[in-house]
């Protein structure tokens, strides 16, 4: 499976990023595989699981939730098309080309949620639309990365507007913002 999250900006254009590994922490901490610096995302916001079958997302006990179809989950599988909600930012799910094309402005009013959204489920999980039971994470050790120059990789964004460190298996080619 390739998996991929496309990032909704304000304007309604939109970034692909693929998902490499199949641990994938999202968060403003250095140290996250990808960095969102906003006060809106926590320092370890939620996490990404990726196999062959499956993509599972999991809210890390993040200040502002994490929200999957504009529901506020703890745990949920992720199909593709599906609408995830990180602090201010909206991405949508794409798993093996599908959705071939994203409509951001419509990403962004079907998928922004505001800060003081709906609470987790009494069950504390949700389940996404592909209607299966979220697996248990498994923890993988990242690589320090302390090398690396700006502007070593040619498919990274570097827009200061944004923020972001798109961190993937080349630890020593990603740039730091």
């Amino acid at each position: 499976m390739q998996a991929a999250l496309v990032l909704v900006r304000p304007d309604g254009s939109t970034h692909e990023i693929p998902i490499k590994r199949p641990h994938v922490l999202i968060g403003r901490q250095e140290s996250c595989s990808l960095r969102i610096n906003s006060s809106s995302v926590s320092r370890q916001h939620c996490e990404i699981f990726a196999d062959d079958a499956r993509l599972t997302i999991k809210d890390l006990g993040s200040s502002n939730g994490t929200y999957v179809n504009r529901r506020r989950i703890s745990q949920a599988d992720l199909a593709a098309g599906d609408l995830i909600a990180v602090g201010s930012f909206v991405f949508v799910v794409r798993v093996d080309g599908n959705p071939a094309s994203v409509d951001g402005n419509a990403a962004l009013k079907n998928g922004a949620v505001s800060p003081a959204g709906p609470s987790p489920s009494s069950a504390g999980h949700a389940v996404g639309t592909a209607g299966k039971n979220a697996a248990k994470p498994v923890a993988v050790p990242k690589k320090p990365s302390s090398e690396g120059t700006p502007g070593d990789d040619p498919d990274a964004d570097s827009s200061s507007e944004w923020d972001f460190d798109f961190l993937d298996n080349k630890d020593d080619e990603a740039p730091k913002l």
